[in-house]
């Protein structure tokens, strides 16, 4: 993505990330701003336009129908301080209408903002997967683990990255062939996605390696999901009389580091130190 993409993604990400409650206190407050600018301006000046910027927030970071209620609290608040600055109507139902228009264009803006969000998270599903196993590919784990990171920064939360890497799997596929390889690629992926919650995620690095994201976790409970994960994966591995162990590095995060690339090169790294050191095994750490 070019720079000024990035950023608006990134500011996108931020406000989604913010706790509703607080989300929903920016707009009202914000609302109230403009309702007081309103009156402040006179009738001679609209300001009708800015409500937009409330109503977006609401959209594309609250859904659908919040969006609607924001957009009638807007049109409202438009018509309450403009009458309080002394607007008068020839009838009141040109005050109805007058109302109602705006309600309508805030509306409208909120659909296309949520069918916008919901046809580029389609979108990014869609080119998400990896083909063998269903487990995220690396660009999708990527866009996830950013969004995770700004959630972490936001409110202030650590993380837990894994890095599994499959001892042994070449001789496995290269002696009992690709069919078997792709078997065990698949049990590896269904009994990562039995272990872990659905506030989590991972990805297929490609070739025998695999990323987990732990969201809202440190370090003493991701030792003991990374543990359980392991004997998992063991169990899995004896029952099918495969030869295959893992090397695992688990790195919780309690600062956000430069870069997604950054942050899987730290854990690969720790996965490493595993592997060069007998493999099998799991090795933690904390990047602060």
């Amino acid at each position: 993505m070019k720079l000024n993409e990035v950023r608006i993604y990134r500011l996108l990400t931020a406000l989604e990330a913010i706790p509703k409650g607080w989300l929903n206190g920016i707009i009202m407050g914000s609302i109230l701003i403009l309702g007081i600018v309103d009156y402040l301006t006179g009738v001679e000046l609209s300001i009708s336009f800015f409500y937009l910027i409330p109503v977006s927030i609401a959209a594309w970071a609250l859904g659908k129908y919040p969006g609607f209620a924001y957009s009638v609290l807007s049109a409202t608040a438009w018509l309450f301080f403009n009458l309080l600055s002394g607007q008068t109507f020839s009838n009141v139902f040109v005050g109805v209408w007058n109302t109602l228009i705006r309600f309508g264009f805030y509306g409208v803006v909120t659909i296309l903002l949520t069918e916008l969000h919901s046809a580029l998270e389609e979108e990014r599903l869609l080119a998400s997967t990896d083909p063998l196993t269903g487990a995220l590919n690396r660009r999708s784990f990527n866009e996830l683990a950013e969004k995770r990171m700004i959630h972490a920064e936001v409110n202030g939360r650590p993380y837990t990255v894994v890095y599994i890497d499959l001892d042994n799997f070449k001789p496995v596929n290269d002696k009992q062939g690709h069919s078997t390889g792709d078997l065990v690629l698949k049990a590896v992926v269904d009994t990562i996605q039995k272990q872990i919650r659905v506030a989590d995620f991972f990805a297929r690095f490609g070739g025998d390696e695999f990323a987990i994201l732990l969201a809202d976790i440190g370090q003493d409970d991701a030792k003991r999901i990374v543990q359980r994960l392991r004997k998992a994966l063991l169990e899995k591995m004896d029952l099918h009389v495969w030869d295959v162990t893992f090397s695992i590095g688990a790195l919780t995060f309690l600062t956000m580091p430069h870069s997604v690339e950054e942050m899987v090169r730290l854990t690969d790294e720790l996965m490493y130190e595993v592997k060069i050191n007998g493999k099998n095994s799991i090795k933690y750490s904390v990047y602060d």
